[in-house]
């Protein structure tokens, strides 16, 4: 089942999975009710890993936790952007392994002890996860400060040497201008931030658009075919509460975090479009997910090349035509 949605004049086709949170705003997902849910107390004891070879059993949620605040701990920019998620988290890190220090050899273990560790396991890997992508968050707005700097300096030597100005509409419309004639458009693996030599691209693209104002900017975005992390993965699904609800296959979540993903990334170029002064109106969005590929996923290079935006220029919808 797909929707319409209308944005000044271009159609863009969505899916109707509950979408993109995880890309749009905190993709941290909420602590799960731990207590009184007899479901949820199965799923801890299940969560207890005994190894063959003896010694102290793990917990899975605990387990999680320390990759968690491990992967914030080793990224350089989250002590200084947020410092202080960091440290709750690895308080909280430290409660919940010693909590699970008291009870891990125990032949029996109460719901309760079980799921005083689970809820200061999740407390300390949403704070590390809230520590990253607040970090992630300022590195982009600086990068995003650094790129309008350049879309400044690109834009006047576009409009000094006439070029793109120059060209016609009719040689245009309904032509792909991105990747054919501006250059390419390609993401960080697994993220909607362009890399460093896209971002060139961004500027020309305005200056097209706004010497061409008659047509609009659809924009595409793409996805290779790579399973995500299994943590990435799960906070999507979390955090998309409608498609949790219909209780999807392994493969069906894969699809949707990809469809999810090329919503972002398209929806990303469009407002850096928007923040380089093109009418808003004139600009469509849809993500594609991992189809169309225009290189083999069976490699890194080819990976890289299908993360990736397009741009085709049409002629705009006006009222009563």
């Amino acid at each position: 089942m797909k929707r319409l949605i209308v944005m000044g004049g271009l159609t863009a086709v969505l899916p109707l999975f509950a979408g993109c949170a995880v890309f749009e705003s905190s993709p941290v997902p909420p602590s799960p009710s731990l207590t009184g849910v007899k479901a949820q107390n199965a799923a801890w004891h299940d969560a207890i890993h005994r190894s063959p070879h003896a010694g102290t059993p793990t917990f899975g949620p605990l387990s999680d936790a320390e990759s968690a605040v491990q992967r914030a701990e080793a990224q350089p920019q989250v002590k200084q952007f947020d410092s202080q998620s960091l440290t709750r988290a690895q308080t909280s890190l430290t409660q919940a392994k010693n909590d699970w220090q008291a009870i891990a050899n125990k032949k029996k273990r109460s719901d309760d002890a079980l799921a005083k560790v689970a809820n200061e396991a999740h407390r300390a890997q949403r704070l590390a996860q809230i520590a990253q992508y607040t970090a992630q968050r300022e590195i982009g707005l600086k990068q995003l400060h650094q790129l309008q700097a350049q879309q400044h300096q690109q834009q006047r030597a576009a409009a000094s040497s006439g070029r793109l100005a120059s060209v016609s509409t009719q040689d245009i419309v309904g032509k792909r201008v991105v990747p054919d004639m501006l250059g390419s458009l390609h993401f960080q693996s697994g993220t909607a931030r362009l890399t460093q030599a896209s971002h060139p691209v961004i500027g020309r693209l305005a200056k097209l658009a706004k010497a061409h104002p008659k047509l609009g900017v659809a924009i595409f975005g793409f996805t290779d075919n790579s399973e995500p992390p299994a943590g990435r993965l799960q906070a999507f699904v979390n955090s998309n509460p409608k498609l949790k609800q219909q209780h999807p296959s392994h493969k069906q979540q894969v699809q949707a975090y990809h469809q999810g993903l090329s919503d972002a990334r398209a929806r990303d170029v469009a407002q850096l479009l928007v923040q380089a002064g093109v009418d808003p109106h004139r600009i469509g969005a849809r993500g594609m997910g991992a189809t169309h590929p225009v290189a083999s996923n069976d490699t890194a290079s080819g990976r890289q090349k299908n993360e990736r935006a397009e741009a085709v220029m049409v002629p705009l919808k006006h009222k009563g035509s």
